[in-house]
């Protein structure tokens, strides 16, 4: 009986001729045996060229020079009460930076995962501030990551009332702006914002 197996991609980074190869045949004899190998499989090749490259899949996904685009996501570990943030940062030139951490604070933790996302959408604000960047564009899954920064939502808790304070203190130095991903779509950016995320919170899969 036939088996519908997902295609596998095998990115070698460092080997003997690294590229992308469609099956572990091929790419083991380039890093069997080779000092300091590095590669990792993959279930699409975007994410096999992004691993390889760190950069922009495509050119219509670039911001202007004076604009940075930020994706960010947040996550939570039930376990440990840790939530972590993801940010994936893109540059006019498809340079990518990524950023990933977690924290405990009890009073934001009791967010969950909007925790994170704060954390990051935050994170992102900043860097552009201090990197003399203009503009900001943050990608973003959950709605009160505008909504609070645009003073649309109330806010209930010390959190989003700091966040709140915050987005406006950065409105007042650099444009801000917002767009809304749906999560889980298959969005590139977005998708990794999720896994540096979980990463942060200390959730492996």
């Amino acid at each position: 009986m036939a088996t519908n197996k997902k295609p596998k991609f095998y990115a070698v980074k460092v080997g003997a001729a690294p590229g992308i190869y469609e099956s572990w045949a091929e790419c083991e004899p380039l890093i069997k045996g080779f000092a300091g190998a590095e590669y990792k499989s993959f279930s699409t090749r975007e994410e096999a060229e992004y691993y390889l490259t760190g950069k922009a899949l495509a050119v219509e996904q670039l911001p202007s020079e004076d604009t940075l685009f930020a994706y960010v996501d947040g996550s939570y570990n039930i376990e440990t009460g840790v939530y972590g943030y993801g940010v994936v940062l893109i540059f006019s030139d498809g340079h990518i930076e990524e950023m990933s951490g977690g924290d405990k604070k009890e009073e934001v933790a009791s967010m969950r995962n909007v925790a994170g996302e704060l954390k990051g959408a935050m994170l992102a604000m900043q860097y552009a501030v201090n990197h003399g960047f203009r503009k900001v564009k943050i990608f973003h899954d959950y709605e009160g990551i505008a909504k609070w920064a645009k003073g649309e939502w109330k806010t209930n808790l010390d959190a989003t009332a700091s966040y709140r304070e915050f987005a406006w203190m950065i409105g007042a130095k650099i444009e801000l702006s917002f767009e809304k991903v749906d999560a889980h779509t298959g969005v590139f950016y977005n998708e990794r914002a999720d896994v540096l995320a979980k990463q942060g919170a200390g959730i492996t899969e």
